[in-house]
């Protein structure tokens, strides 16, 4: 709940702040915008945006990367009383047949925003095929008439930004978040973050269409803290470069998922990079996705000459739904085997775990997998783990993660683009996990959903596009996750009637279809005989049947 110590959040303060964003790619920065710069922009924007016809309580879609012209648009709508929602820039938007389009327009039809806001002119025209919202680029947004609006005045009802939960193609989840739980984990996060002004710095490469990226910069904005903005494509192209602008920009607070850990400490084992401090870099949040165990000690070791603190890696657990965060590791632990500084793991039997649903510590004879502690609640939310009855666990017992409080969304937006209302102001994730001394373990998931890089991506989207190869067709896969000590891993199974020989170039075909649609390959891709992978009465894909069968050699 907020109040009289915790305000709404406030956009019309910017301009009181003296630090500002920086923009950057691989190399160095780009450019460069103050806090107060963006005020006057954003004003003119908001202006410009009341101009042309939007109110209070409107939406706005913005397919925009990170740079000025998206922080003035997202800042404009804020100041506007419109709730933004950024999604990413379609692929190919000239078909409107493709798979980015097709998303794109599934969006539109949930959101139901009367703007969109793109990038430029050319890419706004060719959003705008068919009837629809009003479609902007940056231009639209410098100038307005003089006094033609008043800064909104948001009340904690009132729908702060839409948030996409979801990849799918055909029906993606748009969780509607207000101000007050916006403000609530905004501040929850800035209590952790522990501020000095004018010392510490942010640095983000996620994109600001998932929440980590989106809300840590909110998180910058409200509290005047400087953020250096990295593209996510200089990521990809030099993953070094984001643990270099750390050391050479004084970088003292960074967020990202496993996967970019795992990426730097990688490429740094191909090509160190020799001159990093790291010493001033006191908090890395790691979530997004499952965190391995091996990722945090690996990064810990090949990073701790480079001044990298023992305490710096903190695991932690969230999603759109509750804003961003809703566990922290936090507490300091002694230093074992398996726990040092923030980060805490146990070693657990993994038979007992994947074919029993039970916990059991490991011994040295059994096949083992160490799980990652993810911390306590915070912000005011609580997590209660219950069984599919709905009666609580105990400690140790593994069930359903429900979060409670104050950040947890009004609802997922329903076919009429209303929020539907959650009972009770609780949110059932579909995580299996447990708790043990207080803190949360995730061990799995109930839903399907597949997690890859921090994305969220229903396996039919997957298949879909596998099954447009003719030597697969409609029907014939079924795509699952699982995790091990490395991380989480996608498995395609493909029923086939391909001879054997030609076997090596359709998974090449499948891996390469994949990469180019979604951006990662299968780990696997198992070629089966027809009829193979187990279905319903109905026809149905059963993927949790298929996952189980591959765990125990089923499908060897």
């Amino acid at each position: 709940m907020t109040t009289a110590t915790q305000p709404l959040l406030d956009y019309t303060r910017l301009a009181a702040h003296t630090a500002g964003l920086a923009f950057l790619d691989s190399r160095g920065v780009t450019g460069e915008l103050t806090y107060a710069d963006l005020a006057t922009k954003a004003h003119t924007a908001a202006a410009a945006l009341h101009s042309r016809g939007l109110r209070p309580g409107d939406r706005a879609v913005l397919p925009m990367p990170s740079g000025p012209d998206y922080f003035t648009a997202l800042a404009g709508c804020l100041l506007a009383g419109i709730a933004p929602c950024t999604v990413v820039i379609p692929n190919n938007p000239h078909d409107t047949e493709s798979a980015g389009m097709r998303q794109f327009a599934a969006v539109l039809s949930v959101v139901r925003p009367a703007a969109v806001i793109t990038i430029d002119r050319d890419t706004a025209k060719l959003l705008a095929a068919g009837p629809g919202p009003l479609h902007l680029h940056p231009d639209d947004l410098r100038h307005a008439p003089p006094d033609s609006y008043q800064p909104a005045i948001p009340g904690p009802d009132t729908v702060h930004h839409i948030q996409l939960t979801s990849g799918s193609t055909s029906a993606p989840k748009a969780a509607a978040l207000t101000y007050a739980q916006v403000t609530a984990n905004v501040h929850a996060i800035l209590d952790i973050f522990d501020l000095t002004p004018g010392h510490d710095r942010l640095c983000n490469w996620l994109p600001l269409h998932h929440d980590m990226g989106f809300v840590v910069a909110l998180s910058a904005l409200h509290s005047g803290t400087p953020l250096d903005s990295m593209s996510p494509m200089s990521f990809l192209r030099d993953p070094l470069s984001w643990l270099r602008h750390i050391s050479q920009r004084g970088v003292t607070l960074t967020s990202g998922p496993p996967f970019g850990y795992r990426t730097a400490v990688e490429r740094h084992r191909r090509n160190p990079a020799e001159d990093l401090d790291l010493s001033r870099l006191r908090q890395a949040h790691v979530g997004a996705e499952p965190i391995p165990y091996s990722v945090l000690a690996d990064f810990r070791d090949t990073f701790a000459p480079h001044g990298l603190a023992a305490d710096t890696l903190m695991p932690c657990y969230g999603m759109a739904e509750t804003v961003l965060v809703a566990t922290m590791s936090l507490k300091h632990h002694p230093t074992t085997d398996h726990s040092w500084g923030r980060v805490k793991a146990l070693r657990l039997d993994r038979e007992a775990l994947h074919h029993h649903n039970t916990i059991t510590d490991a011994r040295d004879d059994r096949p083992d997998i160490t799980v990652v502690a993810c911390g306590q609640p915070v912000g005011g939310l609580t997590t209660a783990i219950r069984h599919p009855d709905g009666t609580a666990c105990q400690d140790n017992e593994i069930g359903e993660i429900h979060l409670h409080g104050d950040s947890v969304m009004a609802g997922y937006l329903d076919p009429d683009g209303q929020p539907t209302v959650l009972p009770d102001r609780t949110h059932a994730t579909g995580d299996l996990g447990f708790h043990r001394d207080g803190d949360l373990y995730i061990v799995g998931r109930i839903k399907e959903m597949l997690i890859v890089r921090g994305r969220n991506l229903p396996p039919y989207d997957v298949e879909q596009t596998i099954e447009t190869l003719p030597a697969v067709g409609a029907g014939n896969s079924a795509v699952f996750s699982h995790a091990d000590n490395d991380g989480e891993h996608v498995i395609a199974v493909i029923e086939t009637r391909a001879p054997a020989d030609q076997a090596d170039a359709l998974r090449l075909e499948i891996a390469t279809l994949v990469r180019q649609t979604f951006g990662f390959s299968p780990r696997e891709i198992i070629l089966v005989r027809r009829g193979r992978i187990p279905r319903t009465t109905s026809g149905k894909r059963q993927r949790a049947q298929l996952r189980q069968q591959y765990l125990t050699g089923g499908l060897s």
